[in-house]
């Protein structure tokens, strides 16, 4: 017997139709539900602003090919003896003169670290995109199982209320039999402490409900007061097909497009390129300055502008800065660029081995599900055939209340393992196919 989901989710609860008269309930598909999450989501906008700040940074970095300019100016006043910079001779007046400069260095030669700074860079830039990438895709499965969580629950919670109901009426018939002197009072109990439990479970479902609409809402950051309704998925889909032949050429190709492999391999790289910076402090490092000055001292009868013009004066100087003996500061930073590169090669393998064992675990209980709700879907079929059968022969006498709750109790939990059954295959069929790069369609 197929079970039918009801189109809204909270038809149980009282303020639903007051939410529908009003107007105030929304209404969201899984897609709908997925674009307002990639829209307000916290964790994907401090994601997304991590990039930027990275992309920031990789574009400043070309700045270290280019010179450093800079311009200076310097207003002094002297009483006393002072070297008179027009005439270089001293002076015992009060003295004002003012000076002025522009500044260009060049780095010319620094071990390639300006180059391997700006690789590094990227390469940063490269780590921020794929960790955009990647909580895309930790919260499109995290929704995902929200949303078919809270649809499970839903229809968990209808199958309690039918169960409660079919309870109130045993109880009723236990009743009168008990009114009629046919059976003990301890009959009657029996029935209502089944009737309790499964008012219990049903309480236990729907608090775990609302834990799981406050989660799905904060995913989407929409105020907790907000009220909302869930689409019912298509259950028809598409299942893989030769998931047990293909497993391991599937999860090969899976771990190939998962972003948190793509970030260590970046990782890794970066590493890489942290060891070639570390070495590039053993080569000499060579720098040009170029300066452009000229001054003005009122100590001299010539006009501001003229003294500007003769005082003018260029120059260009060379630096050579030979590394010999750094306290071993140079050696430590190489020695420790090599171990965090060996380590990150290390993290990428165990990325690759976790990320294998993830999605080999999805392909087995994809085909587990399958199998599951066959058999789920078998076991129903018969628990109720059983269940309709034995509330007859409870009617009429021919059986206990024993028999009866231990009947009812199988039909109860060969129910709950359908339900299950169905929306487990629905969640591992998707997710398989959104590691090997389609859309999350629910």
């Amino acid at each position: 017997m197929k079970i039918r989901l009801p189109q809204v989710l909270f038809v149980f609860f009282a303020w639903t139709s007051f939410a529908q008269e009003t107007g105030t309930i929304k209404f969201l598909r899984f897609d709908d539900c997925l674009e307002l999450a990639m829209q307000n989501n916290l964790s994907l906008q401090s994601a997304l602003l991590d990039e930027k700040i990275a992309h920031t940074q990789y574009k400043a970095s070309y700045g270290q090919i280019l010179p450093a300019i800079s311009a200076s100016g310097d207003n002094r006043y002297s009483w006393g003896k002072e070297i008179d910079n027009t005439t270089n001779l001293f002076v015992n007046t009060q003295l004002k003169t003012y000076e002025g400069s522009v500044n260009a260095n060049f780095n010319l030669f620094s071990g390639f670290r300006v180059l391997n700074s700006i690789r590094a860079m990227r390469q940063e830039r490269e780590i921020s995109r794929e960790n955009i990438s990647l909580t895309k895709n930790e919260i499109t499965i995290d929704l995902a199982q929200r949303y078919i969580t809270i649809l499970y629950l839903q229809e968990i919670i209808e199958a309690n209320h039918e169960q409660i109901r079919s309870s109130e009426k045993q109880i009723e018939l236990a009743q009168l039999k008990f009114d009629n002197g046919t059976i003990s009072e301890s009959e009657v109990f029996k029935i209502k402490a089944q009737k309790a439990n499964e008012e219990l479970s049903m309480l236990t479902n729907q608090n775990n409900l609302t834990d799981n609409l406050i989660s799905i809402k904060q995913l989407m950051n929409l105020p907790i007061e907000t009220e909302i309704a869930l689409s019912e998925p298509e259950l028809d889909f598409r299942i893989l097909e030769n998931l047990e032949d293909r497993q391991y050429e599937l999860t090969k190709q899976a771990v190939m497009l998962h972003p948190a492999y793509k970030m260590s391999v970046f990782g890794e790289q970066r590493a890489r390129t942290d060891l070639s910076i570390a070495r590039g402090l053993r080569f000499p490092l060579l720098n040009m300055r170029v300066q452009h000055r000229s001054n003005y001292s009122d100590n001299d009868e010539e006009t501001f502008r003229m003294q500007i013009k003769e005082n003018t004066a260029t120059s260009l100087r060379f630096g050579l800065e030979i590394p010999i003996f750094n306290r071993f500061e140079t050696w430590s930073e190489v020695q420790t660029a090599k171990l965090e590169w060996k380590q990150a090669q290390i993290f990428t393998k165990l990325e690759q081995n976790r990320l294998s064992k993830e999605v080999m675990k999805s392909i087995t209980d994809t085909r587990t599900s399958i199998k599951k709700r066959d058999a789920s879907g078998l076991a129903f079929e018969f628990s109720q055939k059983s269940l309709d059968a034995d509330d007859l022969k409870f009617q009429l006498g021919k059986i206990n209340i024993n028999e009866w709750s231990l009947t009812k109790m199988n039909f109860n939990k060969a129910q709950a393992e359908l339900i299950q059954a169905r929306y487990e295959l629905l969640f591992n069929n998707a997710l398989i196919k959104f590691y090997l790069g389609e859309a999350f369609t629910l």
